[in-house]
């Protein structure tokens, strides 16, 4: 199992996705959701979860809607894990 894989079954998904909008890219919406579907939506449901929760973290700053992906916001902070050093990202 990969870091990322063990990251999304492991943490809440609000950690999840500032985690993918660390760096200046972002992350597509399609990309999120293949994350989760292929995770069995863990933690998120669905699909209409996953974007409710992506909602609710743009109205509180956390990120940003940009270019068709979700990029960090102006309230953006590191994750918890990542505090942490929970996983080792190579």
């Amino acid at each position: 199992m990969s870091v990322i894989e063990q990251v999304v079954l492991n943490e809440k998904p609000e950690e999840v996705i500032l985690f993918v909008t660390k760096f200046e890219l972002g992350i597509s919406i399609p990309r999120l959701d293949r994350l989760y579907s292929m995770a069995g939506w863990a933690h998120v449901g669905d699909n209409m979860g996953l974007l409710n929760l992506v909602r609710n973290m743009r109205d509180a700053g956390y990120v940003e809607f940009s270019g068709g992906g979700i990029v960090r916001g102006p309230n953006w902070r590191e994750p918890t894990f990542m505090v942490e050093g929970k996983y080792t990202f190579d």
